[in-house]
């Protein structure tokens, strides 16, 4: 579950610096609910839910109509095991905003882990059509695919991730997964060749490049 966040990449320390700093400016402004959504956020990336979930909640005291912090609030409720919270949260995130997508796709995250495939699968695929420039979104549509055994699908949102983003080198990978299993190792070795030229460094992707080749030699 992805935050809205707001801080830079930070270690322990220095994420509990930076909650000195905004409780500092608290003291001067109690009521800021950009603190206390901060204040929130710092909480979540040090893991203690309970408090984050506090200063959220005093945030939208003060803002009830910002969808940022419903969604914040909500991945908080998540982590904390109060699921049923969660989604009421993720649903007044989309009441305030109804093209949040990433209030869409988290919510989907847990119909699907709930068992609700259907549901979950209509809400990535109306990320998707909320954010079609998106490479992201529309890879994540393709990963709900492959989840849901629609590796034909699946293969075309990859596609159209690549075409939006020529560097999206999962994409490439992922491809090559799917033409690996489906028993096509000569056009899987493009894909995995072509990711492993944009990210040198994917190890599995190396790994099943070099699976598909010894498949190759098998064969001849």
């Amino acid at each position: 579950m992805r935050l809205n966040l707001y801080f830079i990449p930070m270690n322990q320390q220095q994420i509990e610096e930076k909650i000195e700093e905004i409780r500092a400016e608290l003291e001067k402004n109690p009521g800021d609910p950009d603190l206390l959504n901060e204040l929130g956020v710092g909480y979540h990336l040090l893991g203690e839910y309970e408090a984050a979930i506090n200063h959220f909640r005093k945030a939208l005291g003060e803002a009830p109509g910002e969808a940022r912090i419903h969604f914040n609030l909500a991945n908080s409720y998540f982590e904390a095991e109060q699921v049923e919270k969660a989604v009421n949260s993720y649903l007044d995130a989309l009441d305030r905003d109804p093209d949040h997508v990433p209030a869409l796709t988290n919510l989907a995250d847990i119909y699907e882990l709930a068992g609700e495939e259907e549901r979950s699968i209509e809400l990535f695929e109306h990320a998707a059509k909320l954010k079609p420039e998106d490479p992201l979104v529309q890879f994540n549509l393709g990963n709900r695919y492959l989840r849901a055994n629609e590796a034909l699908k699946a293969a075309k949102q990859y596609e159209k991730a690549i075409e939006l983003d020529p560097e999206f080198y999962e994409a490439w990978n992922n491809i090559g997964m799917i033409l690996k299993h489906a028993g096509r190792p000569d056009k899987a070795i493009e894909y995995y060749e072509q990711c492993l030229e944009i990210e040198p460094g994917y190890e599995q992707a190396r790994k099943d490049l070099e699976e598909c080749k010894k498949l190759m030699m098998n064969d001849k």
